[in-house]
């Protein structure tokens, strides 16, 4: 059939026939329908949606999709993308949804402070004692981000990040990484930037050196680049 009608054979097949193809389309969501179902949700919520409750909610795109072109939209960023698009002297009937979005700051000196901190406690922090595995690492990690008041989701979002906190910095773990571990953890981080700004990787039990250097001098010629962060930290 693709010899004689070229490509979606089908399709023209239907046509010739006299019917209406039924051709899957690809059209992507308008930016105008994302933003009022985003603004929708959270007036109907009374609180700025979460990913999970806009997944629960059937809206659409889903979070993958949020962050193609032509939006480009990292669900971390959905509150900015709304106040730009929700003009107060356009979208009247928005103006509780921005006031739920706290102010914007002028500067990124806040952003990097946060940042700053949250790696400061990090590295200041000791496991209790060697674990037998990752896991026990990553839960004794949680708990003592969390006596810091910091907000922690675990196994996270569509990419299943080991750690996120307060929404922004995506955390993931290795306990005594090989050469396949590392190779596997970049791929791990590389799906991670395509919805965090910021990816910290906390390697635990490192049985080579010169592995982890390696490891770091990839990550920062291929992943460290642009407004992407990407920390490696040894424990």
């Amino acid at each position: 059939m693709v010899s004689l009608y070229g490509p979606s054979p089908y399709s023209k097949l239907q046509a010739e026939c006299g019917d209406t193809p039924n051709k899957l389309e690809m059209a992507r969501t308008p930016l105008d329908d994302i933003m009022r179902q985003y603004g929708n949700l959270a007036l109907e919520l009374g609180h700025l949606p979460t990913e999970p409750e806009w997944r629960h909610k059937g809206c659409r795109p889903a979070r993958a999709g949020l962050r193609k072109p032509p939006h480009n939209i990292l669900w971390s960023k959905m509150p900015e993308r709304f106040r730009e698009w929700a003009d107060p002297s356009h979208r009247n009937e928005y103006h509780a949804v921005l006031a739920l979005i706290p102010n914007k700051i002028p500067t990124t000196s806040r952003a990097t402070d946060q940042l700053n901190r949250l790696l400061g406690d990090i590295r200041s922090w000791s496991p209790a004692r060697r674990r037998n595995s990752e896991g026990e690492y990553k839960i004794e990690l949680r708990k003592f981000l969390e006596s810091r008041r910091y907000q922690l989701n675990e196994e996270y979002g569509e990419t299943n990040t080991d750690l996120v906190v307060d929404g922004r910095y995506a955390i993931e773990t290795k306990k005594e990484p090989q050469l396949s571990d590392y190779d596997r953890l970049f791929g791990q981080i590389a799906r991670h930037l395509q919805d965090y700004a910021v990816v910290i990787a906390v390697i635990f039990d490192v049985p080579s050196e010169d592995r982890l250097s390696n490891f770091r001098k990839l990550v920062d010629v291929h992943l460290n680049v642009g407004n992407f962060t990407v920390e490696i930290l040894k424990k």
